[in-house]
């Protein structure tokens, strides 16, 4: 006999009850139809569980559907299909309400008056007096193993001729790969323990062909078989007839629209919270796969979200509905509100105040801890009255007390193993994952076909498993997928899911006296090196944070005393120059006055070797200290005291995503305007980049011949780009403009840069960046994931990053955001990008070797390639120092033209790069 462990390993998605049910009727139709042997029990499983959903449908659901409506009469195919050809068989259905009475019954279904009565006279039952016997499992199963005898189906078995036996059935092929499957499956499991045919059976089988008499084979025509010849007949020629498989006629029961909602796929992928708790994995055993059709029989209602971006409030409401079915004590079947999970899941997301559709699912279990859940009748998904309330009203949080969550963890959704234990625990999980092309074309057997061609993220819950993947049930009706339900493969999971979260249902509680209750929340960095005054005091513009000229401190500037660096320094420093060359020079927003300064005097020497005189706009950024502060006061507000858990290592992907929404409202973006403000200040009237165009200008006249060069890194680009148009509007042209990670956003380039390169009075641009994969690689106080740019695109700019929904504010000096059109105009105005690190040679103009946003002031390759542009090259003059050193660095050649002799210039480590060279060291002697 046939066991229930067999059985069960073979049809892996039947209900536990349902094989209990149907076992004992199984065995009985498969014993008097001489189904005994391996090949033959494998066969009619197999057969089986493709048409009848896996022991799931035993009866055709009635819409009824349009093509259920032709089931009455008068139609055509109500009365018959003719009788002129063999094996044409006829519903008979004369009577009104023939349709539904004899409608599909069976795990191999029987349709229609006419064949209720061929099968009944076959069996001595009045299947026409008494039609609902056909699906009640003794009669069911004995109609299926007759069809199976009568047909000859046996014989094509022993022959292993599968391919017949589904033809017969089907009269196709429809279905063919998921039939196969499961006659593999069942081949495997019965290889060595299938039921012998016995004598028995044999004699069984043979009283049962001497009852049928001369009742012919042909007559044995299911109804899927009459309606498809009656598709085919009525089909023109241009239309190939599709015959329908068993599932797809059992499920039929809701009518697909015509057309199908425009879905809306806008979940978010959870941000990293230190606070959560992981879900560990018990000893209890796993089960080898946890059926589908055990979740079915809770009979959680299939929802459907329409078109708004509400999953995460359905998906969530699939889970609450079955764990208040499947409550032991005082279950409830009263149907929860979709709507206020979606409500709370915003509520409580990462992104709070934003025109945004979507959602987080964890912003959802939030606020079902927070708050419980209402019924959908107080709080529906589309108001009954344009006047209803769309909040949390008194009725409906009271409601919602009597469903509280009790507890909820993350399920790490990269390890398949804790995913299966925690579903086998609870029954289902909630999950996010990334939707592609698959899922908008997945037929009634419910499987989802991988796609390259991403569309979104989306929320849902999964409920079962088996070894080819997880069967989830989505909000999308039931006319789609099998039911409502569908399977994700392993692969696809593991490639596109983001989310798992798994949760116990609390007790409800009367509260006496109601609280809340809220806590929250802590800053480094500094290092210093002193420079002669009297060298560096001429090559410095001091600007202070309203953007005009800083006085006192050690380097300020007053005006006077850069009159006299115009003057008299640079006139005197370069009175023996052929070619005059005067480069402003922007630092990036990270270092402070110090490490400015210490960059300028590790340039000077070999740029005043090159007869190029340095003048360095030192402004009052130090934003790295102002950035690792709001970092780490932003990860406090994120954890408990501690290290990260290592079950959370997985998730380290996403705490950028959580940093960045804190950051922003963290004085994140108010610094970052504070100091764009102050470089773009310095262009104003009054400003310091006025006053030092003003003094180019003069000098221009003392000086014929004098070219002006650029350089800006990161934040230097934002405080360089209005003064292109201050030396344009005096006649003045910029030779060489070169940008260092550029920090400054695109719009800004097209407003100040490219004018003027297009008007030819900016003659050469050039911007190095780090290539997206590198600067993904980067990171911001070893707390943030990725560069500074990334950080100031996503979280600082006037555009936020919201995942899935937008990018953020496109800068220049990213890769991504330097699309075909900007490619295209750096093409035509000669412009050149150039990306780190690369293979250049070491005497290109397009050598570097950065890796970190930080790294191109102190990149020997990058710098020595900038240098090289601005001589464009031109020998250094004979004489010109050699070896020169600063106090504190390393030797500084003086010539950096394409022929150097073989010098190679070397540059100290930056304030930056010794700090992360310390924070490493700090890190393994804390290990």
């Amino acid at each position: 006999m046939l066991t229930d462990l067999q059985l069960a390993q073979i049809m892996r998605n039947a209900s536990q009850r349902r094989r209990a049910l149907f076992l004992q009727p199984l065995n009985n139709a498969m014993d008097t139809h001489g189904i005994g042997t391996p090949l033959r029990v494998a066969a009619f499983l197999a057969q089986l569980a493709h048409e009848s959903g896996e022991l799931q449908f035993m009866e055709e659901l009635w819409g009824p559907t349009a093509a259920q409506q032709r089931y009455e009469p008068p139609s055509d195919l109500a009365r018959r299909l003719g009788n002129s050809q063999p094996g044409d068989g006829r519903l008979g259905n004369s009577q009104p309400g023939d349709g539904r009475r004899f409608k599909g019954r069976g795990p191999i279904q029987i349709t229609g008056r006419a064949n209720y009565k061929t099968f009944g006279d076959l069996m001595g039952l009045d299947l026409v007096g008494n039609p609902e016997l056909a699906a009640t499992p003794d009669v069911a199963f004995a109609i299926a193993g007759l069809f199976w005898e009568r047909k000859g189906l046996n014989e094509l078995a022993d022959a292993g001729n599968f391919t017949e036996i589904t033809r017969r059935i089907n009269g196709g092929q429809n279905g063919a790969a998921d039939r196969e499957h499961f006659y593999a499956v069942a081949k495997q499991v019965l290889g060595a323990s299938a039921p012998v045919q016995r004598a028995g059976g044999a004699r069984a089988a043979a009283g049962a062909k001497a009852r049928a008499g001369a009742a012919a084979i042909e007559a044995l025509v299911r109804g899927p078989e009459i309606i498809a010849a009656d598709t085919a007949a009525q089909a023109t020629k241009s239309v190939k007839p599709v015959r329908p498989s068993k599932l797809t006629k059992l499920t039929s029961g809701q009518p697909k629209p015509t057309a199908e909602p425009v879905r809306v796929l806008d979940a978010r992928p959870d941000t990293l919270d230190f606070r959560d708790l992981m879900y560990t994995p018990t000893l209890i055993e796993v089960p080898t796969h946890v059926p589908l059709g055990d979740y079915m029989e809770i009979g959680a209602p299939i929802l459907d979200q329409g078109s708004e971006g509400a999953c995460t409030g359905f998906g969530l409401a699939t889970v609450a509905n079955y764990l208040l079915l499947r409550r032991r004590v005082v279950p409830d079947n009263v149907p929860v509100s979709p709507r206020m999970f979606y409500q709370l899941a915003r509520r409580y997301d990462e992104w709070p105040g934003e025109n945004y559709s979507g959602s987080s699912a964890r912003g959802a279990m939030k606020g079902w801890h927070k708050h419980g859940v209402c019924s959908e009748s107080l709080f529906p998904y589309k108001p009954a009255k344009k006047n209803d309330p769309l909040g949390l009203t008194d009725a409906r949080t009271s409601d919602a007390l009597g469903r509280p969550l009790g507890a909820y963890f993350r399920v790490n959704h990269k390890d398949i193993v804790a995913m299966h234990s925690a579903l086998a625990e609870v029954g289902v999980l909630y999950v996010t994952c990334t939707v592609h092309a698959g899922w908008n074309d997945v037929g009634a057997n419910g499987l989802i076909t991988q796609s390259s061609t991403i569309t979104g993220g989306h929320a849902f819950a999964i409920v079962a498993f088996d070894d080819q993947g997880f069967w989830l049930q989505n909000s999308w009706g039931r006319s789609w997928g099998r039911q409502g339900f569908a399977r994700i493969s392993y692969d696809d999971w593991l490639e596109n899911g983001t989310d798992t979260w798994v949760a116990r249902l609390g007790a409800p509680v009367t509260l006496r006296k109601l609280e809340s209750i809220a806590s929250v929340h802590a800053a480094t960095s500094a290092q210093s090196n002193a420079y002669s005054f009297a060298d560096l005091r001429p090559h410095i513009v001091s600007v202070g944070n309203n953007g005009t000229l800083k006085a006192g401190g050690d380097y300020g500037s007053t005006p006077a005393e850069l009159a006299q660096i115009f003057e008299q320094d640079m006139p005197r420093v370069m009175q023996d120059w052929d070619k005059p060359r005067v480069l402003l020079y922007a630092h990036g927003g990270l270092v402070s006055e110090q490490a400015a300064t210490q960059r300028l005097a590790e340039y000077r020497p070999a740029l005043l070797g090159g007869n190029i005189y340095p003048l360095a706009f030192i402004w009052r950024t130090d934003y790295w200290t102002t950035i690792t502060n709001i970092l780490k006061d932003t990860i406090s507000r994120r954890r408990p005291e501690g290290v990260l858990d290592a079950t959370k290592d997985f998730m380290l992907d996403r705490l950028d995503d959580a940093l960045e929404p804190l950051a922003r409202v963290l004085t994140g973006k108010s610094a970052w305007d504070e100091m764009k403000q102050n470089a773009l200040a310095a262009s104003d009237p009054g400003g310091a980049a006025v006053l030092v165009a003003d003094q180019l200008k003069a000098l221009a006249k003392k000086m014929p011949g004098l070219e002006i060069h650029m350089v800006g890194h990161s934040a230097g680009s934002i405080l360089l780009a209005p003064l292109v148009k201050l030396l344009n509007d005096r006649g003045l042209k910029v030779e060489t403009c070169t940008l260092w990670a550029p920090a400054c956003t695109v719009d800004l380039f097209r407003s100040t840069y490219l004018p003027a390169m297009q008007k030819g009075t900016l003659a050469k641009l050039a911007v190095f960046a780090l290539s997206d994969k590198t600067e993904r690689d980067d990171n911001c106080a070893k707390i943030y994931n990725k560069s500074l740019l990334y950080l100031v695109s996503a979280a600082f700019e006037k555009t936020s990053r919201i995942p899935l929904f937008r990018e953020g504010e496109p800068i220049l000096g990213m890769e991504r955001w330097i699309d075909a059109d900007l490619r295209k105009t750096f093409q035509s105005l000669g412009a050149e990008l150039v990306l780190a690190p690369n293979n250049a040679s070491d005497d290109s103009q397009d050598a570097s070797n950065a890796m970190h946003h930080g790294d191109f002031d102190d990149d020997e390759k990058t710098v020595t390639s900038t240098f090289r542009r601005i001589v464009a090259g031109a020998k250094a003059p004979a004489g010109a120092a050699r070896g020169a050193r600063v106090a504190g660095s390393k030797a500084m050649p003086a010539q950096v033209a394409t022929e150097r002799d073989g010098a190679t210039p070397m540059f100290r480590r930056s304030e930056s790069s010794l700090r992360d060279q310390r924070a490493q060291i700090d890190r393994k002697t804390m290990g």
